[in-house]
């Protein structure tokens, strides 16, 4: 009779992998956060005159601190919400990185339950960021008639919402992959 070889506990390919990729979300969560994160493009007198700039999401939560020490009840639509969303998707995507790293070394399945939690927590929030995010810049913008003014979407809200898909889905197949 042939003996039954016992399947080895602890990380697979396919988890080392994962791991790689959650890895890979984590980074674009982290720049996507740091970086520009909307945009703002200007027009006047029919176009002879445009201007763009882009507004990191550190710069907009300053802009509505200091517009709070004029006007107490002052506050940008959206903002809060879309501040909050983008770092609750990078917490979570370091969260699932971190419980299946430590989960995968020390063979602990509850750490891997909560890793994939938290990815499916890294997607939702990422997508709620980069709603928020266009429902806060169809808000900012403006059209005056000679002169008009669309904010829209910039690198840093697109690298959060990918980090945020990536690593969630890292942490989903490598915690439904046993």
């Amino acid at each position: 009779m042939a003996k039954a070889k016992k399947k080895k506990a602890g990380m697979t390919m396919l988890a080392w992998i994962m791991l790689a990729v959650m890895a890979v979300g984590l980074v674009l969560s982290v720049v996507g956060i740091f970086t520009d994160w909307i945009t703002t493009k200007g027009e006047a007198i029919g176009g002879l005159i445009t201007t763009e700039g882009s507004t990191t999401l550190q710069d907009l939560y300053d802009s509505q601190a200091d517009m709070r020490e004029i006007d107490e009840d002052y506050s940008i639509k959206y903002f809060d919400i879309t501040y909050t969303c983008a770092w609750i998707t990078l917490i979570a995507t370091a969260a699932a990185f971190g419980c299946f790293l430590v989960g995968g070394l020390l063979k602990m399945k509850l750490l891997k339950t909560i890793g994939m939690i938290a990815g499916i927590l890294a997607i939702v929030a990422g997508i709620m960021a980069a709603v928020f995010t266009a429902l806060m810049g169809k808000e900012m913008s403006a059209d005056a008639g000679i002169a008009s003014a669309t904010t829209s979407l910039a690198v840093g809200c697109y690298l959060t919402l990918v980090g945020g898909i990536v690593g969630g889905a890292g942490a989903i197949i490598s915690g439904v992959n046993k």
